[in-house]
């Protein structure tokens, strides 16, 4: 892979990762003074007529740049990524190969709900959460308060933080990003 496009994680002014950019993005902020070397790889150097800087790995912004909120894709990835891969019925943390998604209010059941106690659709990020193998094959097509189970309150649906900045293991365990990356 050519240096100049390997990645570097971006910091904002708080030390907030914001961004993945590329070496030859980074050294052009790092000239530019608009942003500051945090991290480097040691004997990894580009070279140019009048310069030798050594890759960089983390830049920090000088200045704040607020992040703008994104809209996320539903897609079963994100909600795993929303649920931070934990099964909202018995709260262990499985691998995506292990985890299913569950419909809270099954299909075979949504006629039978009153509107005002339902999402407006069957397929929302409402009615989504990520769910084991064993809690979703002994849901079936119940309803929670039949099974006498609850989706803990710092789990509702409606009140769970998506992740901003998410990145590979692999990057992070390749470039030693581990200090500013949340796993």
């Amino acid at each position: 892979m050519d240096v100049l496009t390997q990645p570097v994680l971006v910091l904002n002014a708080t030390y907030v990762p914001v961004a993945i950019r590329t070496v030859k993005d980074a050294v052009i902020l790092l000239i530019l003074r608009k942003a500051e070397l945090i991290k480097d790889e040691k004997g990894l150097f580009i070279r140019s007529e009048k310069l030798k800087l050594s890759t960089p790995r983390i830049i920090l912004l000088t200045d704040y740049y607020k992040v703008p909120k994104r809209k996320h894709k539903l897609s079963r990835e994100n909600i795993f990524l929303r649920d931070d891969h934990e099964c909202v019925y018995c709260k262990r943390k499985l691998p995506s190969s292990k985890l299913t998604l569950d419909h809270v209010i099954p299909k075979s059941r949504w006629e039978e709900i009153p509107r005002e106690k339902k999402p407006k659709d069957y397929h929302t990020w409402e009615n989504l959460v990520t769910a084991c193998r064993d809690c979703n094959t002994k849901k079936g097509n119940k309803l929670l308060q039949e099974l006498k189970w609850e989706i803990p309150e710092n789990r509702s649906t409606n009140k769970r933080r998506f992740p901003q900045f998410s990145v590979s293991t692999q990057l992070v365990e390749k470039f030693g990003w581990a200090d500013y990356i949340r796993s």
